[in-house]
Order: C-alpha cells, then sequence, then structure tokens
C-alpha cells in the first residue's frame, strides 16, 4: 500500500511540475516493475538436481543457464540430494523443474518402485535431453564375458543412495534369469563406490555408464572394458518390466573411450526435464523453446549436450504427460 501512494505522489508531482503525461506514466511503469504482481516482474524458475559436483547437477546448471539466457525468466539450479526428495518437490511446485532419469519420472507419477505408494500425479515432462547408456564393466584381464559369469562372484550390491542403479542392475539381471541372490552381495551406496570396490579388487565388477569420468579414472588404474548384454527382443519385456522404458542400446568404440574396442550392448534410457501441472503454460513454453532451439549454447555450457537431439526433445512413449504449453510450442515447432 505504501508504495503505491509513493507512486501516485510521484505521478501527481511530476504532473504539477509540468512533466508531460507520458514521461509520468513511463515513470509509473518503473515503479510497477517492484510492486507485487508487477506484471513485468521476472518469474523465477528453480531446477533441482542431485548436489553439485554430479551429472545431475551440471546438467541442470546448463539448462537454467540457457534458459536464463535465451528468455526473460530467473533461473538457477538448486542442488537438492536425491530424486526421491527433489522430484515430489517438483510435484508440489516447491521447485518447478528438476532433473531425472524417464524410469524414475514414471515410478514418482505413478507411485511405483522406488516411489512405491508415494504417488505424485502433477508431474509433467518438458523436455527430453539425452539418452544415458549404462553397463557393466570389469577388470580388462577378467575371465568374465557375460553377466551369468557375476554369479557367486563378489560383486556390488544395495546403492542405498542410488536406488535407479540398483532397479537398472536388478531388471538387467533378470534378462539372464538371475537376481542379487545368485552372485555375493558387497553393500555400497552408489556406483563410485561400486568402482572404488572393483579397483581395489574386492568385486569383480561394477554398473556405470561407459562416458564417467569415474571409468576413465579406473581405465587408467587398473586397465577395464565393458561386457555386452544379450539384448534380443524376447528380453526387452523382462528389462521394462522391473525398469520401465529402459532400453537396449549400442556403445560403439571411440577415441574418448579407449575401453570400448568392439560395439557393446548396454542398457538405454532417457534423461528428461520435469516440471508440474502448476507451472504456467506461457513459462513452460518459453522454456522449452530455448531448449530446442539452442543445442549450440547447450553444448557450450556443457558437453554431454552434443549428444542432444532437438527432434527427439518430445519424444513419444514416456509415459508421463508432456506440459500443455510445451505440447504448443513442439506442436507449433512441427514436431510430431
Amino acid at each position: 500500500m505504501e508504495a503505491r501512494r509513493l507512486l501516485m505522489t510521484v505521478i501527481r508531482s511530476n504532473l504539477k511540475s509540468g512533466l508531460k503525461l507520458g514521461l509520468a506514466a513511463g515513470l509509473a511503469c518503473g515503479l510497477a516493475l517492484g510492486l507485487p504482481g508487477g506484471a513485468a516482474r521476472s518469474q523465477a524458475v528453480s531446477i533441482g538436481a542431485l548436489p553439485q559436483g554430479s551429472l545431475s547437477y551440471a546438467i541442470a546448471a546448463a539448462v537454467a543457464k540457457v534458459i536464463g539466457d535465451k528468455t526473460d525468466l530467473t533461473t538457477r539450479a538448486i542442488g537438492v540430494g536425491g530424486s526421491n526428495i527433489y522430484i515430489p518437490q517438483v510435484n508440489q511446485n516447491k521447485l518447478q523443474m528438476s532433473t531425472s532419469a524417464a524410469i524414475e519420472a514414471i515410478f514418482a507419477s505413478t507411485g511405483t518402485g522406488s516411489f512405491d505408494g508415494r504417488k505424485n500425479p502433477d508431474l509433467r515432462v518438458l523436455a527430453r535431453l539425452l539418452e544415458f547408456q549404462v553397463g557393466f564393466m570389469v577388470k580388462k584381464d577378467s575371465s568374465i564375458t557375460a553377466l551369468t559369469d557375476f554369479k557367486g562372484q563378489n560383486f556390488p550390491s544395495g546403492f542405498t543412495s542410488q536406488k535407479l542403479v540398483g532397479t537398472l542392475v536388478s531388471a538387467a539381471f533378470a534378462t539372464e534369469g538371475m537376481s542379487f541372490s545368485d552372485i555375493k552381495g558387497v553393500p555400497v551406496p552408489n556406483f563410485v563406490r561400486g568402482t572404488d570396490e572393483l579397483v581395489a579388487g574386492r568385486t569383480v565388477g561394477s554398473f556405470l555408464a561407459p562416458g564417467s569420468g569415474v571409468v576413465r579414472k579406473a581405465h587408467a588404474k587398473v586397465g577395464i572394458r565393458f561386457i555386452s548384454m544379450k539384448a534380443v527382443p524376447s528380453t526387452l519385456g523382462t528389462l521394462q518390466k522391473i525398469a520401465p522404458a529402459a532400453y537396449f542400446t549400442t556403445v560403439k568404440p571411440s577415441k574418448r573411450m579407449p575401453y570400448i574396442t568392439k560395439p557393446v550392448k548396454m542398457i538405454g534410457f532417457d534423461y528428461l526435464i520435469l516440471t508440474n501441472s502448476k507451472v504456467s503454460d506461457e513459462v513452460a513454453y518459453k522454456a522449452a523453446k530455448a531448449l530446442h532451439q539452442n543445442k549450440k549454447a547447450l553444448i557450450a555450457a556443457h558437453g554431454v549436450f552434443r549428444g542432444f537431439k532437438p527432434k527427439l526433445i518430445n519424444k513419444k512413449g514416456l509415459k508421463v504427460a508432456f506440459h500443455p504449453g510445451a505440447v504448443k510450442y513442439y506442436k507449433e515447432a512441427g514436431l510430431n
């Protein structure tokens, strides 16, 4: 109320002093930006992710930068903790967006899997960003060549701070008729510790993304390689019963990954930006447009976006609905 009185006082004072009405109105608009509910005020968008230092946070920070640079939205990445914390906060609109694996988005929206009994019905997809690839790693001189060779061997288990990793390993084992009961579990909180155990010789394998810096460090210390899964149509259904929306993918040799010397079959899953139904169509539209049209800026923010395919940003079959504001933009952009 005091701000409004001040605004009117300024206008009247300037009119009395002979200031033109147009200029007085301009002053009024300028002051209105600072008033509660000012229409021109930039909207704040917080993007939840794993803590700083994680790839999840780096992706969120890159997305926040591009959206912030290319729109009038004020965006920032926030390292919150595990996805079991920040995804429900998106559902409640305490956070407006977050990173998420498609598998976890499905679990969260349906109240199944790692979100059993905790349904988050207001989650929506803003954009599909990348394909993540994960697989099984052993030492280069290991005799292990197939998942079934892990039977009776020490292998990381538990993954108490990365439930998704445990889900993916369970799904992979199931394609070979196996489970964690078939290996000698070595409890670890995450894939980083699991790889430490492999390097130290306390396990015979680990499970993680081949492009990870953790893999490169392990390769430099002991020499590693990845083994292929039995990726056939008959096992895809088994995989997806445990890890919905996961699929088989092939990782080919590249200079960046000298430990991949031939094509290797691994698990792939889509990595998303989630939002919620309470976020306005306008905000979702602007954010989706900024991401779709600015691949070069995303790559400049983080090299992982070299794998970003704009034509797949609204990929079908993710089993979680897209935000209508994003849908509006994608239709206008000719993406079907």
